[in-house]
């Protein structure tokens, strides 16, 4: 390589470098800011009603020691994945489905769109009811929300397929499992990880609600057993471990989003 080209290579780097350099350092403000608030409250109101962030960490770092985190995040996760794969199944797979079936598609959409409306937690009694106290009522709950917003982001990535690509590929011989792998699964990649972005968290979120009612482990249960407890320490430690699950969660998927559609120019050339 030229002298020329690696000057070149050198400018054209540096405005990536500096972007990411800012990036970096506005979220570590956001951190800070956020952290003196969170102190600033606590002083203000009392630790009744604040708990302070040193006496939060501490308190994750004792029940991270005792083997209680570990416990509480695998109950978590465990019910978390279960339901949200069973929701993302169903949420992918359905539309796909009712691509090729549009009247029926007509006449199912409308109950799927008020279905939405019910509450989901007010569910919680009937299931427990049901199903008992077990892990089935959570699954059933997270299953369902994770189902509805996959559905809805997978479907509109569907609908959103340029029609033309679609006839001339079926011009051109393709068969219709071609035509749902290499130009519809392709075109929806985005709204999928749209869709995950926001269904994994709820998922997480969805688990811990319900480890409220019935659990005997889990971030949820931790987090009430402090409550009952008046324990404002430990209901805040519960809520900043949830919070920085979640915030794994979405690291990881966001980093397998920006891998897998690298090929995308709107995303790799994209300035801010």
């Amino acid at each position: 390589m030229s002298t020329e080209d690696q000057i070149a290579d050198t400018v054209a780097e540096a405005p990536r470098v500096s972007r990411t350099a800012l990036i970096f350092g506005g979220r570590c403000l956001v951190v800070v800011a956020l952290l003196l608030a969170w102190e600033g409250c606590a002083r203000h109101f009392g630790m009744l009603f604040f708990a302070p962030p040193l006496a939060t960490f501490k308190r994750i770092v004792d029940i991270a020691a005792s083997g209680a985190l570990i416990t509480d995040l695998v109950a978590t996760l465990r019910v978390s994945a279960i339901g949200f794969a069973i929701g993302c199944a169903g949420g992918v797979l359905m539309p796909f489905v009712l691509r090729r079936l549009p009247r029926l598609t007509l006449a199912i959409e409308p109950y799927i769109q008020a279905s939405m409306g019910i509450p989901k937690y007010a569910l919680a009694p009937w299931l427990i009811l049901w199903f008992g106290i077990g892990d089935a009522p959570k699954l059933i709950v997270v299953s369902i929300m994770v189902f509805y917003v996959m559905f809805i982001q997978v479907f509109a990535g569907i609908r959103a397929v340029d029609q033309r690509l679609v006839n001339m590929a079926r011009i051109a011989g393709a068969s219709e499992m071609a035509i749902a792998r290499d130009i519809v699964w392709a075109s929806l990649m985005p709204y999928l990880f749209t869709g995950l972005k926001i269904a994994m968290p709820r998922a997480v979120s969805a688990t811990i609600v319900g480890e409220f009612l019935v659990a005997t482990a889990g971030i949820g249960y931790s987090i009430e057993h402090a409550r009952q407890l008046s324990d404002t320490v430990g209901v805040f430690a519960g809520i900043a471990v949830a919070i920085v699950l979640v915030l794994a969660i979405h690291l990881v998927v966001d980093a397998i989003e920006r891998r897998i559609l690298a090929w995308r120019p709107v995303d790799r050339d994209m300035e801010l």
